[in-house]
Order: C-alpha cells, then structure tokens, then sequence
C-alpha cells in the first residue's frame, strides 16, 4: 500500500473514530452530570427530578453528532493537509455546542441542562484529541516500517527548509537544471522515489510529465508555489471558466481576533510578572556587583504603525560601552552590518550569562502590561535595523513586536536578516492562538538550552 491509500486508510479510520467518539460525547456528559456530579451538595439533584435520557437527551445528541460531523468536513478536518490539525477541530465542535445549546433554549417542552452542554463541549475535545493523539503515532510506526524515499528537486532556500524540518527522513536531492524530465521515469525506478517536491518553477510542459509519472507510478508530486510561500495559510482556491484562481487573504491579526490576543497578552503579562517577581531582586543584585552602572537598560524601538517606545533590559554591558567598541573597528563594521555581536567585547561576565538564557529580556513584561509589545510577534526593532526591511516595513509594522517569536525558537542571533524578515512576514499572514502556543512551548527548550543566543 502506497503512502496516499495509507493516508485515505488512516483518514477514514478518523473519520469513524470521530462518528462513533461524538455520538457517545453528549451521553457521557449526562452520565457524568447526573450520576457524579449530583452526589455533589453544590450540583445536588433529587432522584425523582434526574431527566431521562430518552428521548430529549438521546435526541439532542443525534441532532448535535450530524451537526458536529458536517462542521468537521465544512472545516476540511477530513483531508491530508489538515488530518492532524486539531485547531479547525476545537472550531467545529465549539461552534456545534454553541448553536444546539442556544436552539435549545427556544424549545419549552422541556428544559436541557447547559451544564451538560459545557460538559459535553469538554468530552468532545477530549475524545477528539485523544484518538488523533493514538492515530498519529499509530501512523507514524507504520510509516516508520515502511520508510519512503523523496526527490527533492531544486536546490533554494525552501528545498534546505524542507529537508531540515527533518519531516522527510529518506531523501534524494537533485538541482532542477541537471534532470532530465523525459527520465524521471526510470530515476524514480531505479531509486525507489515514492514522493517527489519541486520547490522551484516549473513549466506547464515538465508538469504534464509529472502527471503523466504520477499515473503510471502513483507517486506523491508536490510543488511548493516560490512566490505565495510566505502566504500558504492564507491563500483561497476559486475558479472562473474553469481557470483556478488563488486568492490571498489577509492576516487575522487586525480586528476581533487582534482583541483576542491583546487579552491573552495581558493575562500573561501579568501572570509572568508574578512568577519573575523574586528573579528581578536576584538578577538586579548581581549586575550591581559585577559593574558600576544602572540595572535596567532602556533603548528606543519601532512599534506598531511605526509608534516609537523604549524597550526594557537588564543592563548586560558596561558603562560606555560605545567606546569600548571604537577601538574594535573590524567588530563595529560588522555590529553596523548585522546590529549583533558573537564575541562582543562591551558585555559583562554576568551579561553574558543573561543574554544566554535570554534572561535580559524579562523586564519586556513591562513592555507587554503597557500595551507596547506582544508575548509573540515580530523581533523589535530600532529604527535604524527597519531599512533592512525596505518595502515589508510597513506589513511588519502592522502588529506588536514580540518576547518571542518565529525568530527566537528558529535560531535567534544564528539567523540571518532575511530570514528573519521571511519569518516576521510568515508569523503575520498565518498568525493564530495555535501558533502562539506553538511558538511559546519551543521557546522554553530554546532559552533553557541556550540556542542560537550572544
């Protein structure tokens, strides 16, 4: 079995697990809300006043498990690209349980508990969570058996990204100008190829032969579009006469949703500011006693629209650190040039454990309570380093820069300028609360292990 029969085989196997584990999701949420809860003095129900299950409950749920099932397929739960995604899942069923619980509001025969409704809603993610959790790495032995080979055709940037995602674990690499399109055929025979990757352009001429190979071997072709890379979450399919059109959305980042996030900030702000609490009297102890001069470190910032503030640090260097620098005049080329230092000879010995561990940075929280900055976004930059950003200034300037961000957890200092540009630009077209969470669990190893930091 190939890997696209392996991958319908595993969608529909989701596909029951979902129809059988949401059918049961209400009754379990009745089970526990009138048979544990009850025994309970706050949730306390006499015997003779427990609704029976049939035929409202038992109705309800019917009603809701259609309406669940046709949210997942509206929300293309069920295709290859999203068969592990589990934020268009949390959607479908938050939206189903919203909609059923309020129509059922309007109905007066008989009166539906909304405690079971948000204990249903709970299950339900649960249940859901679960079986993708045993599926995937069910998926993942038998995939791990059947270990299939790649051909990477092309040789960019986007072909490197696609191999150090460590996704494609058996690979051939090849540079497009030196194959030969009329003997694909026999290099995939005679390397056993079972998936081919075109990350660079390609003509209507060499696509038909890749069709034409995908037939005869049934082989996975996937092209990845150079141009619409940044913008791959947000891009829409249409038509006209039969002309595929792609359509490119804007990110959510602005609006409702934007609101959404500066609550979570705030939350978090408040939350981190807490727990760091007794760090600040630590860390502000030892900068005093290794050098003269202040404790924190303030230094001007681009913020959202373009509005300067001053981003906090603890001082990592010493006083007069620009003159320090004047007598290195090979080292401030290259600070003039990357605006980062590897071996910078104006920080402290306490700085540089600080700045390993990104522990400089904590006085941001301030940053983010004042509505500057963001817990994830963008790097923060100063006016200077945004003409490196020539026509994406503007995009870049339209959200909060961040604590953390795609930048911090992908290398940090390690990474380029236009690399971390292409990773601002990616962060706010594809921005979502998944993807903050994402982000903000890789970047504790990231500051634990002291990756990419100086």
């Amino acid at each position: 079995m190939d890997k696209q029969r392996l991958d319908a085989f595993f969608l529909l196997i989701l596909f029951i697990l979902d129809l059988i584990l949401l059918s049961l999701a209400l009754t379990i949420a009745y089970n526990i809300r009138f048979n544990l809860l009850s025994k309970i003095r706050y949730f306390y129900v006499e015997p003779n006043e427990v609704p029976e299950f049939f035929p409202y409950y038992l109705g309800i749920s019917i009603i809701l498990t259609v309406l669940w099932i046709i949210l997942l397929i509206l929300n293309r739960v069920y295709s290859v690209k999203n068969i592990f995604s589990y934020y268009p899942v949390v959607n479908a069923i938050t939206v189903g349980i919203f909609l059923v619980s309020s129509l059922s509001f309007f109905y007066r025969e008989f009166s539906y508990s909304r405690l079971v409704f948000i204990l249903a809603w709970g299950v339900a993610l649960f249940l859901t969570f679960i079986s993708r959790v045993i599926l995937y790495i069910v998926r993942a032995v038998v995939l791990g058996r059947r270990l299939s080979r790649a051909l990477i055709i092309g040789n960019n940037e986007f072909a490197k990204s696609i191999i150090s995602s460590g996704k494609i674990r058996d690979y051939a690499e090849i540079e497009k100008d030196k194959i030969d399109f009329g003997e694909l055929e026999s290099f995939v025979d005679q390397r056993n190829i079972q998936e081919i990757i075109v990350t660079g352009e390609i003509s209507d001429d060499e696509l038909l032969k890749l069709i034409s190979l995908k037939r005869k071997r049934s082989i996975s072709i996937k092209i990845v579009p150079e141009g619409y890379l940044i913008f791959a979450k947000r891009i829409s399919f249409d038509e006209i006469s039969g002309i595929p059109i792609l359509e490119i959305e804007i990110s959510p980042l602005e609006g409702f949703q934007g609101y959404i996030k500066e609550i979570i900030d705030f939350l978090l702000g408040t939350l981190a500011l807490i727990l760091f609490s007794p760090l600040f009297l630590i860390i502000a102890l030892l900068i005093k006693l290794d050098s003269p001069g202040p404790i924190f470190y303030k230094h001007l910032r681009a913020g959202r629209y373009g509005k300067p503030f001053y981003l906090w640090k603890f001082r990592t260097m010493y006083k007069d650190a620009d003159k320090i620098l004047d007598k290195y005049p090979e080292l401030k080329r290259e600070f003039e040039k990357e605006f980062k230092l590897k071996n910078d000879p104006r920080v402290t010995k306490v700085g540089k454990f600080l700045r390993k561990f990104s522990l400089d940075e904590i006085p941001q929280i301030f940053n983010i309570l004042k509505g500057e900055m963001s817990v994830v976004g963008p790097r923060p930059v100063t006016f200077k380093e945004l003409e490196k950003y020539g026509e994406y200034a503007e995009e870049i300037l339209r959200v909060k820069p961040g604590l953390t961000g795609l930048w911090q957890v992908s290398g940090r200092s390690d990474v380029d300028y236009s690399q971390r540009i292409k990773f601002d630009l990616y962060y706010i077209q594809n921005w979502s609360i998944l993807l903050d969470i994402k982000i903000i669990l890789k970047t504790i190893p990231s500051v634990l292990l002291g990756k990419g930091a100086y």
